[in-house]
């Protein structure tokens, strides 16, 4: 399997993790400090405490999704291993985050990376109330709508093909992928296919074949390698 991946873009991401994290910690620092030795000025030590908690949490989500191994990214690219090359992977470099062109289709892989039980009836998503992401300090986003997201990333790789390739239609097909062993998913009537990333591989096997013509795949791969920097 090709993998094609806007490196410039995950790099970015992990300073702002680093740096986020470290300004946190030198605010609060601040703040402690002043009130110790300056507890007249209790306004701006508070003012530092809100102001580092919130660098903080920014720099903890950044550090979770872009520094801490394996990224999500890469979690999906060891799913897909072991495919061969009609299968190209490409992250970070188009209207969507990851976009899987294969024999079997066009398709938009929405990552979700959370733990913890999920659960999705007919579209409509619930995630098990856990104290510590509700406080923050877990660094991790709340589950949301992924269909929702998924639908909105298809319509975004839409438009971009039907301004460049408006004479061949092509069917963008949206998938939702998590990507954390702690996921414990309970899904029933789901209009997106909805999956572990374990069983990624052979979802996309049990396909079978004839999704895309050899001609409109490597149409699509020369208009997709032209958008990597």
């Amino acid at each position: 399997m090709k993998v094609i991946r806007n490196e410039k873009h995950v790099t970015l991401r992990a300073r702002i993790g680093q740096w986020a994290s470290l300004a946190g910690m030198a605010v609060l620092g601040s703040g402690l400090v002043i009130s110790f030795t300056r507890p007249q000025w209790l306004g701006i030590s508070f003012m530092c405490l809100l102001v580092g908690l919130a660098f903080s949490q920014v720099g903890l989500y950044f550090m979770r999704r872009w520094v801490r191994r394996p990224r999500p990214h890469e979690i999906l690219e060891k799913a897909l291993k072991g495919l061969d090359n009609r299968f190209e992977l490409y992250s970070f470099c188009l209207p969507a985050p990851h976009v899987l062109l294969s024999p079997q289709g066009l398709f938009v892989l929405r990552v979700q990376p959370q733990e913890g039980e999920i659960s999705c009836k007919a579209d409509r998503w619930h995630q098990k109330f856990s104290i510590a992401r509700f406080l923050g300090f877990s660094g991790q986003e709340t589950v949301g709508n992924p269909t929702r997201a998924a639908q909105t990333e298809v319509r975004e790789l839409t438009a971009f093909l039907e301004s460049h390739i408006p004479d061949e239609p092509v069917e963008v097909q949206p998938l939702i992928v998590f990507t954390n062993d702690g996921a414990e998913l309970s899904v029933s009537e789901p209009s997106i296919p909805v999956l572990h990333y374990k069983k990624l591989k052979s979802y996309l096997r049990g396909l079978g074949q004839g999704g895309l013509s050899t001609r409109q795949r490597k149409r699509l791969s020369q208009l997709f390698s032209e958008q990597v920097d």
